[in-house]
């Protein structure tokens, strides 16, 4: 993959992308240079839809297969524009970031939460939430963390088969609503929370993310039912927790309490804590909170089942614990830590970072004109074998302490990156590490399903990357 010739770069290299005009903010030179192209190799660009709604992942891969600065074409929404080298996703995402701005289809989805506001709104709503995802209270969620995976997987009897990542799905749900919003889930119940939780992703689907934004479908009118139904039960906690919300909001042991215990103690715009933003800012989180750790746990027992070799090393690591994983344990456990962080790597839950330009931009000698969507395929970047030798095997041991050092900050960011990286992380990194040791301890989980020809699992992204519904796993004690 070369940033400036036709011709791929030798696998080993990993050049710096070249500098732009636009980086010193010469604006004539940036409007001078030609737009970005259309691999030749993709087809007329008229049919570059129909390749990319078939499988999403090939697509993005055909388009980088030989540039890091590409555009395609799809029908009804017009030019994409692509980056994909660490040097142009820093640009993005830190050292230009005022450039570049989120699309507008998470804020028609979602209204006004972290997700989707901008500038100093966006700053503010950080600066309220920050508290509870800081390292320090994301450690106080831990011993609730562990509760809500066992009391789902005890449950689990020696010979069972199930879909894996339905039952993940319930269990990364159960630990949301327990620990973040101070509701526990019934685990046989709540069925409509569960499955509007689900239909979120309904907006995003391949079939319909790339219609009009005013067009009805049957999955956007599945998300629009889903997202009324978790707007009323965000009403509902929002109204139980205004009567015991505490006077001091560092008091406060959920995000609930926090943020009604902020309104009601003034000390920030009671604007953005009406109970309008409010429920939006839930849904937000809810759709956020518990799908990155649902894909990063699903394909991360995949991995187990799939490398023996991986399996053993993991294992010798979660028995020699003195019992049942606690916050105690959590340095005792490098090689959990390093099979997520490789998860992470080859399947991350956000393939594809949106953004829209806020005004003309150079890449590689090309020009992103202003108000253009701007991708940023990370799944490609970490799959890139100018930063990651045999970048397809699954290979933990690959993230010594040196190789860390020596990466580029942007060839890994499954979170993104910059101000703007995910609040939630260190949340979803603690929950999936304590679930791979706590299962790991007691389970093995089989996989039942097939590999496709280059050995990897059946994968339907939408807007996460997910494993293809059903895909069924055997579950034997340990």
């Amino acid at each position: 993959m070369s940033s400036d010739s036709d011709g791929p770069t030798p696998p080993g290299t990993a050049p710096a992308a070249p500098s732009d005009a636009s980086a010193t903010g010469e604006a004539a030179s940036v409007a001078s240079l030609p737009l970005a192209p259309y691999p030749p190799h993709l087809g007329h660009p008229k049919l570059h839809v129909l390749k990319q709604m078939r499988d999403p992942l090939a697509f993005a891969e055909e388009v980088f297969a030989t540039r890091d600065v590409a555009r395609f074409h799809l029908s009804g929404m017009g030019d994409f524009y692509g980056v994909a080298h660490p040097d142009y996703f820093k640009r993005v995402l830190l050292t230009e970031r005022d450039r570049f701005q989120k699309t507008d289809d998470f804020q028609i989805a979602f209204g006004e939460g972290l997700l989707t506001v901008e500038g100093e709104e966006w700053q503010q709503q950080r600066n309220v939430l920050q508290p509870l995802f800081t390292r320090d209270s994301v450690l106080g969620y831990g011993e609730g963390m562990v509760e809500q995976v066992r009391r789902r997987s005890e449950r689990w009897q020696d010979g069972q088969r199930f879909d894996l990542q339905a039952e993940l799905t319930d269990m990364t749900l159960d630990v949301l609503f327990a620990t973040v919003l101070g509701r526990e889930l019934e685990l046989d119940g709540d069925e409509s929370i569960r499955q509007a939780a689900e239909h979120l992703h309904d907006w995003f689907l391949p079939t319909s993310y790339f219609l009009p934004n005013w067009m009805p479908s049957p999955a956007r009118r599945r998300f629009d039912a889903a997202k009324s139904t978790l707007q009323s039960e965000a009403q509902r906690l929002l109204d139980e927790a205004a009567g015991d919300a505490p006077t001091d909001p560092s008091e406060a042991t959920d995000l609930l309490s926090l943020l009604v215990g902020l309104r009601e103690a003034g000390v920030t715009d009671s604007g953005m804590l009406s109970d309008e933003r409010l429920r939006d800012q839930m849904v937000t989180i809810i759709f956020a909170g518990h799908d990155t750790t649902t894909t990063s746990l699903t394909f991360a027992f995949w991995a187990l089942a799939n490398h023996p070799e991986v399996r053993e090393t993991f294992h010798a690591e979660v028995d020699a614990l003195d019992g049942p994983p606690t916050m105690s344990d959590l340095d005792d456990l490098p090689y959990t830590d390093t099979l997520l962080t490789e998860t992470l790597r080859l399947f991350p839950p956000v393939y594809t970072l949106p953004r829209k330009t806020a005004e003309d931009v150079a890449f590689g000698g090309f020009r992103v004109p202003e108000s253009e969507r701007l991708m940023l395929p990370i799944r490609v970047v970490q799959r890139d074998p100018r930063f990651f030798d045999d970048p397809t095997t699954f290979q933990p041991e690959r993230w010594t302490k040196a190789f860390r050092q020596e990466l580029h900050d942007f060839a890994y960011a499954p979170f993104g990156g910059g101000p703007r990286i995910c609040i939630g992380r260190q949340f979803a990194l603690l929950e999936a590490k304590l679930a791979l040791a706590t299962i790991g301890r007691e389970y093995d989980l089989y996989w039942l399903g097939e590999n496709d020809p280059s050995g990897e699992p059946p994968v339907a992204p939408q807007m996460t990357t997910r494993m293809e519904p059903g895909q069924q796993f055997l579950v034997t004690e340990r």
